[in-house]
């Protein structure tokens, strides 16, 4: 049963460290990096602590080309922890003419 457990804790510490690297990448605009995880099977809406997808993180730096790439790969445009992550690009580059972003609602108690 122990061995078990300690399995269990190996595999969620192996599951965090992925999802913080691939946030990460996100965060840094790792085109390559992110790429091989997408094909490796990551999913492009794992969420950080604050509920951020990597499409927040890429969108809220402003690194259009990662943002198509989560895209690509079917992120969740809609995905919000109070603002979606388009609306977040959108902010960014005052381009806001992605129907993504049509309808959300800013939350400004962040």
């Amino acid at each position: 049963m122990a061995y078990q457990s300690i399995q269990n804790d190996i595999t969620n510490d192996f599951k965090m460290q992925r999802i913080g690297n691939f946030l990460s990448r996100a965060s840094r605009s790792d085109r390559v990096g992110l790429n091989m995880m997408l094909r490796e099977g990551s999913s492009p809406n794992v969420q950080d602590y604050d509920n951020r997808t990597a499409l927040h993180l890429s969108a809220s730096k402003g690194h259009a080309s990662i943002v198509e790439l989560f895209l690509h790969y079917k992120a969740d445009g809609n995905a919000t922890n109070g603002m979606t992550a388009v609306r977040n690009l959108e902010n960014i580059t005052g381009d806001s003419s992605s129907s993504m972003g049509e309808g959300d609602e800013q939350d400004d108690s962040h």
